[in-house]
């Protein structure tokens, strides 16, 4: 596998992520534009996060080296990478889940949810470790700089599709929108656990793994 493929496939599982995709929807049911609320939610998770992987690849690249992508410096990066994870799903399925009551999402500005989508972004650790190290592959890797930032792009598109998915479904399919997200609240509200969880043990232990064997 080279380090391009590996960087989209880390990016994959970084998308996983429940809590862009419920306030996403949320987001659509309010009466009160609704939609370009959800719009401008999933514009500041894709910028926010843009600007996130701009400054990890500016930092990888003065880490980590030009000249010789694999130093030193690139297996502790993955053990830590991987440990952040593996804590995280330790966290998620060791916890006892508490019945939360449904709460009402704020009334806000576009430039509030806006605002709200990018800090969301910045403070997602699990999200981040995973982009982390997409963006240590993609650094490490000796594509054009042309390819180099369209493989970025496609990563932070991959990354937000939790946020962007939801209201390009009431594009996509406007009557049966509704039905469509009803049930994808459901089955992520139900299983959010189980899925974010697993794919944090899978991605942090080939992290760990790839830093050791490194």
């Amino acid at each position: 596998m080279n380090h391009v493929s590996e960087s989209l496939i880390l990016a994959l599982g970084a998308a996983v992520s429940p809590i862009p995709l419920t306030v996403s929807i949320l987001l659509l049911s309010q009466p009160d534009r609704g939609r370009a609320k959800a719009l401008a939610f999933a514009a500041g998770q894709v910028l926010g996060l843009a600007l996130i992987s701009v400054a990890f690849a500016v930092i990888l690249r003065k880490t980590l080296g030009t000249a010789h992508p694999h130093t030193k410096h690139e297996s502790p990066l993955d053990i830590v990478l991987g440990v952040i994870l593996l804590l995280a799903a330790a966290r998620k399925l060791l916890s006892k889940p508490k019945p939360k009551k449904p709460k009402e999402h704020k009334q806000r500005s576009l430039f509030a949810e806006f605002a709200f989508g990018a800090g969301l972004m910045a403070v997602n650790i699990e999200t981040l470790a995973l982009v982390m190290a997409s963006v240590k592959e993609l650094v490490s890797s000796k594509i054009s700089v042309g390819a180099e930032a369209l493989t970025l792009l496609a990563i932070v598109l991959i990354v937000t599709v939790s946020a962007t998915l939801p209201p390009l479904i009431t594009f996509v399919i406007p009557k049966k929108s509704d039905q469509a997200l009803k049930w994808l609240n459901e089955q992520t509200t139900k299983h959010q656990r189980g899925i974010a969880g697993g794919f944090l043990i899978v991605f942090g232990a080939y992290l760990v793994y790839k830093g050791i064997s490194g």
